[in-house]
């Protein structure tokens, strides 16, 4: 008689374990945590630092209603960024090490579109172009900005 009792013990043991161990699984399995994880965030500015302190990207809204993303060197100087204007034209700018912009390209609100390559000195020296209804142009300029070569 004790035997059978002994048994039942163990076996409402075993299923309450069970049960117990279950729901343990079932609370910290990837899908629960993912459920809690909101699926937006909303701000009007986004920062990303180093282990250092120095920012290294941001998104943002800009007074003009510009978004921008600029991501920055270990010395948290601008390397690169990424523009739209409040009119919806794009932009590209890539930085030296001084911070000038060395290369820039945009796609303008009437269609036409440029890329633009400056040296050290911020003078742009060598361009291309394309107008709005599709026309074509390169140049080249020398150091004071006059037309070393142009096409067509």
């Amino acid at each position: 008689m004790m035997r059978g009792y002994f048994w039942r013990i163990w076996a409402v043991v075993l299923v309450l374990s069970t049960v117990w161990l279950g729901a343990c699984i079932k609370a910290s399995s990837p899908a629960r945590a993912q459920a809690d994880v909101p699926n937006k965030v909303v701000a009007s500015r986004f920062v990303v630092v180093d282990d250092e302190g120095n920012e290294r990207a941001a998104l943002g809204m800009g007074a003009d209603d510009s978004l921008s993303l600029w991501l920055s060197g270990p010395n948290g100087k601008k390397r690169a960024g990424v523009v739209v204007l409040a009119d919806g034209s794009p932009s590209l700018s890539l930085l030296d090490s001084s911070g000038d912009v060395r290369v820039d390209t945009a796609v303008l609100p009437d269609g036409s579109a440029f890329l633009a390559l400056a040296d050290s000195n911020r003078e742009i020296r060598a361009g291309l172009y394309l107008e709005a209804d599709g026309s074509p142009a390169l140049k080249f300029l020398d150091g004071d900005g006059e037309e070393l070569f142009s096409a067509p």
